[in-house]
Order: C-alpha cells, then structure tokens, then sequence
C-alpha cells in the first residue's frame, strides 16, 4: 500500500487513474490552503498483494465492515460508514471522514488482479458511479 501525505508523492501512483484521481484531490484540498495532512487526513492507496488486515491495521477500522456496529458489507444489516464509494473506469475511490473537524482519509482501490477479492466485491456491491464530470 501507498500512503500518501504531500502531492509530491502522487508521482510514484503507478495507476494512470488513482495517480490522476490524487492529484485531483490533492488540488482541490490546496484550494485555499496548503495540504497539511495532520489537519486533513491522508490517501491511502491499495496496491496487489495487500490483505485486508494490513490495510485495517493502517487504518485502524475494518475496511469491510461498518466502523460503529461492525456488521461487515456482506450480511443484511450493514449500513456503509464511508461518506462515499465512488466507482470510476478503473479503480474506486473510498472516503471516510474521521472526525467533526474534517479530517479524513480517501482510499483508492485499482480494479485489477491481485487486489483482495473481498475489497472488490465491496466495492462492487456498494459503489455508485462517479459524479466526476470527466473522467480520466
């Protein structure tokens, strides 16, 4: 996994889209201000291989489940905690505001082999479609 908490960093996103879709959001977050992710957050960014404990480890929540009642993504009673899970051409994009200040982290998932077939399937099942005017 890449975390990501300066623009600088974008550059070494080896997927053209998530790279695109980073600095995208790094731009938009520098709008009025410069990035600091001790009061914004940070991106975090799967890579093939990662398992899912890892990246909950990261984290500090499980990635599958709801992060107040712990139903996981997969049974009846799972309401999302994520403010949005945005499905793009070839990746998808999941944000999570942390707390009443903002703060938050985006986590970018390749749609490609080698990405936890879990994670796919989440995002798969709960994803909507970009609201992005032009995809990349």
């Amino acid at each position: 996994m890449q975390v990501l908490t300066d623009p600088e960093q974008v550059a070494s996103v080896r997927h053209a889209e998530v790279r695109l879709l980073a600095q995208r959001r790094f731009a938009m977050l520098e709008e009025d201000e410069p990035f600091d992710p001790n009061a914004m957050g940070y991106f975090l960014v799967v890579e093939p291989g990662d398992s899912v404990a890892r990246l909950n480890e990261r984290l500090g929540f499980d990635l599958l489940a709801n992060r107040y009642t712990s139903a996981r993504f997969d049974t009846p009673d799972f309401t999302p905690s994520f403010e949005v899970l945005e499905k793009h051409r070839t990746c998808y994009e999941i944000v999570f505001v942390l707390s009443d200040d903002g703060y938050g982290v985006e986590v970018f998932v390749p749609k490609e082999e080698g990405i936890d077939q879990e994670l796919l399937a989440m995002c798969a099942m709960h994803a909507v479609p970009s609201s992005e005017a032009h995809e990349p």
